[in-house]
């Protein structure tokens, strides 16, 4: 069996992968796309083999996942993009509502 093979069998849940990963990663104690390029490579055997090692700094350089979230976010409260999954729409929905309702009580 290989390194990520022996990992899969001994780490069962996403907290102890995680935790396994931010243990012998410290890098990714600061980027959670790092964290979850590594959580793939070494913990999704189907995804892995696309994702080859990514060295940190070339990452740490990247436009960050959470800009680009916000971006699309944002287009998307414009009515621009809408998801093309209803069900997705509804639950950004569900959800962006149930914000609307709790925002104005804190």
């Amino acid at each position: 069996m290989t390194t990520e093979a022996d990992l899969r069998e001994k780490l069962k849940t996403v907290k102890e992968r995680v935790e396994w990963i931010l243990a012998n990663h410290p890098e990714a104690r600061n980027d959670d796309f790092y964290l979850y390029l590594l959580y793939v490579r070494l913990f999704e055997p189907k995804l892995s083999g696309y994702i080859k090692f990514i060295p940190f700094n070339l990452v740490k350089s990247a436009t960050r996942f959470e800009t680009i979230r916000r971006c699309r976010q944002k287009l998307q409260e414009q009515g621009l993009y809408l998801p093309t999954d209803p069900k997705v729409l509804r639950k950004r929905r569900k959800l962006a509502e149930a914000y609307r309702r709790v925002i104005p009580q804190l």
